[in-house]
């Protein structure tokens, strides 16, 4: 995700694509190993794409038009490292985060997405189609290209490659003859794509976050609409139904799904103490199901926002939130003050802890909570201290940015490294607090004197998972009938839970290629099922979304490919006794 100084905003969501360039020399000698022919080669991979756009231009069409140029000239490749092979139901190579769609968003109130994978041979270096969003209208991108029918001619809100169709006919992935799908015609099918081979596809990955953003923008038209398994039967674009603050998309990326049937929070995985973070990665993703791919996820690096804001609306501002936007806060970077920053954003490592790090402060909170009593420490710190931090820049930006516009933007520069610390620094207040409030398991509070306090298991939790005089280890298994024993007895009933209203499948055929129904879940059973013939999907860390919506226009970016998130996983109620006056905010116990 990027940000110029003239307001110009960018961000980036890798896609599977089924063409797809290598670097320069990079090509495999035995050749493309989709067609077998010689494999296509770029100049260009997406940071360059991004930077010589951001370098060049006002406007998003511009950005757009040039990353266009650029790729039809040199020709675009993917990230090196972040792509991987996966196989398709006919059993066609693919490359999953082998395409890119990258959002943009200017001063002047245009948001565009904007679509690329490889090219063929002597026909075209790259494939790339650009739409303009509707005013008023938001899109998100989570790892899966989103773009549709593609117009015959070029319009002032379609841009795309000359040679577009040329290179879909070359490669034989369309006919000619119908409507030309981008998202069907150059991404396999995400509901059957298997990334690895012999992995279930994971059509939900993308989805789910899909669906969640949707109906968080667009509430009453998408109140009833359930949770399709392919991502493509949802809408390119929807409405939003009122104008965005900044602080609301803010609540986009941090969105736990609370409130839905698919409530992190909820569940025998998240613990009796609501921990909204899975564990990723092992044998058990692997073969034998998946866990609900979240918005905000534990392994998020960061979280940035481009507020392209208009010229009389004041600075264009980029807010960035270090690891996971879930238990983190959004600092302002005004691009047109240059690059000055607080020491804590500019320094970190994940392989060394460093309380000089903003990084480290966010993650250690984050960790600690999440370990001991999320949902406990979240209702009564951790977003108590968020809420008032985010109110105290709000306040701050509007008397900085008056007194700037006469004394000139270094104001804005020295004020917001000030703040940028301000915030780590209080963070890591926190931090330490945490460490002694929930010390061993019980509440302590410092302040009172009042240490030990027993929380305990909540009483829903211990009798749902059927804990009583016997002191054997207590084993469970998912439960077909919940909805009916919680209507039964209130009493196993957690906090907030709601009734699952998507049918969704609980194992997948390899040989047939397609997703099984079994009524595991709780739904009636059903036989095998195919899905709709539709198409794709793929990361963050990556959730993109953009929206334009009149004096305001938001860029959202959230980095890496699914691919990539993979391998790395793979690899790496309160008793009412003690409780914080929720009317004071956030205030230190110790």
């Amino acid at each position: 995700p990027m940000m110029n100084e003239k307001g110009l905003t960018m961000g980036e969501s890798s896609c599977p694509s089924r063409l797809m360039n290598y670097p320069v020399g990079g090509a495999p000698i035995s050749g493309d190993p989709r067609f077998g022919r010689a494999a296509t080669e770029g100049l260009v991979d997406l940071a360059n794409l991004m930077q010589l756009a951001m370098e060049r231009c006002t406007t998003a069409r511009c950005a757009v038009e040039t990353m266009g140029a650029l790729s039809d000239k040199y020709g675009f490749y993917p990230m090196v490292g972040e792509w991987s092979l996966g196989v398709e139901a006919d059993g066609k190579v693919a490359f999953d985060d082998g395409g890119e769609a990258i959002t943009v968003a200017d001063r002047l109130g245009e948001a565009w997405i904007f679509h690329i994978v490889g090219g063929v041979p002597s026909v075209g270096k790259s494939a790339w189609v650009a739409m303009r969003l509707p005013p008023g209208h938001a899109a998100f991108v989570a790892n899966n290209f989103i773009l549709r029918e593609v117009p015959k001619a070029p319009s002032d809100s379609w841009l795309f490659s000359a040679n577009l169709r040329d290179v879909a006919r070359a490669s034989g992935l369309w006919n000619g003859q119908e409507p030309l799908d981008f998202s069907k015609v150059f991404a396999p099918n995400v509901v059957t794509f298997q990334s690895p081979a012999g992995e279930a596809p994971i059509p939900l990955y993308a989805a789910l976050r899909q669906w969640r953003l949707t109906k968080i923008a667009a509430p009453e038209v998408h109140r009833h609409t359930r949770l399709p398994i392919d991502p493509l039967e949802l809408p390119v674009t929807v409405e939003v139904e009122h104008l965005l603050e900044h602080r609301e998309v803010f609540s986009f990326l941090s969105d736990l799904y609370e409130g839905t049937e698919f409530d992190l929070t909820q569940g025998i995985l998240a613990g009796p103490f609501g921990n909204p973070f899975r564990v990723e990665g092992g044998s058990a993703t692997t073969t034998l199901g998946q866990i609900p791919r979240g918005i905000a996820i534990a392994r998020t690096s960061y979280s940035v926002i481009g507020q392209s804001r208009p010229t009389q609306a004041g600075e264009a501002v980029m807010w960035f939130a270090a690891d996971t936007p879930a238990t983190s806060v959004y600092v302002p970077f005004y691009a047109s003050a240059g690059g000055r920053m607080s020491p804590a954003y500019a320094e970190g490592t994940l392989l060394k802890f460093s309380r000089s790090s903003a990084f480290w402060a966010f993650d250690f909170v984050s960790n600690w909570a999440s370990a001991t009593n999320w949902r406990h420490a979240s209702e009564h710190f951790l977003r108590p201290l968020r809420a008032q931090l985010q109110d105290e820049l709000s306040v701050e930006m509007r008397h900085v940015e008056a007194k700037a516009e006469k004394e000139g933007l270094q104001l804005l520069a020295d004020w917001q490294v000030q703040a940028q610390q301000r915030v780590v620094d209080r963070w890591w207040e926190l931090a330490d607090d945490l460490v002694v409030i929930y010390n061993d398991g019980f509440f302590n509070n410092a302040t009172t004197g009042e240490l030990g306090v027993s929380l305990g298991y909540p009483e829903w939790w211990a009798r749902k998972i059927g804990f009583n005089q016997d002191i054997h280890p207590i084993f469970v298994k998912r439960d077909a009938e919940a909805q009916e024993s919680f209507a039964s007895d209130p009493k196993l009933c957690p906090p907030g839970w709601q009734p699952p209203k998507s049918s969704l499948p609980d194992g997948y055929n390899f040989a047939a290629a397609h997703w099984l129904f079994s009524g595991a879940s709780g739904f009636s059973s059903r036989t095998v099922a195919t899905p709709p013939a539709q198409r794709r999907e793929g990361a963050w860390l990556e959730v993109l979304v953009q929206a334009s919506v009149a004096s305001l226009l938001l860029a959202v970016g959230v980095l890496a490919g699914r691919a990539w998130e993979r391998r790395v996983a793979g690899a790496r109620a309160v008793d009412g006794r003690v409780r914080p006056d929720p009317g004071r905010g956030y205030e230190p116990l110790l």
